[in-house]
C-alpha cells in the first residue's frame, strides 16, 4: 500500500491581500505560480520535506478533512495589507 503525499495548501501571491512579515515565496507544484508561504507553512515543510505546495486555484475546493497548519490561527492577526 503506499501513501499519498501530503499537501500544503496556499494562496497564489497575486491573490494575497495581506502579507506576513516573515512570509516566504515559492511555486505551485502544479501550475507553477508564485505562492505566499506564511510560517506555518514554512513550518509544516520543516516537519514534511516531501509535503506538496499547490496553490488555492489548483487545489479547487478543499476536503472536510483538511486541517490548518500548527499557528495558521494566530497569522491573520500578525499580517499587514499588501502594498499595492
Amino acid at each position: 500500500m503506499t501513501s499519498k503525499r501530503p499537501v500544503l495548501i496556499v494562496m497564489r501571491l497575486v491573490d494575497m491581500h495581506r502579507v506576513h512579515p516573515e512570509q516566504v515565496a515559492g511555486n505551485c507544484a502544479r501550475c507553477g505560480g508564485i505562492v505566499g508561504i506564511y510560517p506555518s507553512g514554512q513550518q509544516v515543510m520543516r516537519q514534511r520535506p516531501d509535503v506538496e505546495i499547490v496553490c488555492q486555484v489548483c487545489m479547487g475546493p478543499v476536503s472536510r478533512t483538511a486541517q490548518l497548519a500548527p499557528g495558521a490561527i494566530a497569522e491573520p492577526f500578525q499580517s499587514r495589507r499588501r502594498k499595492t
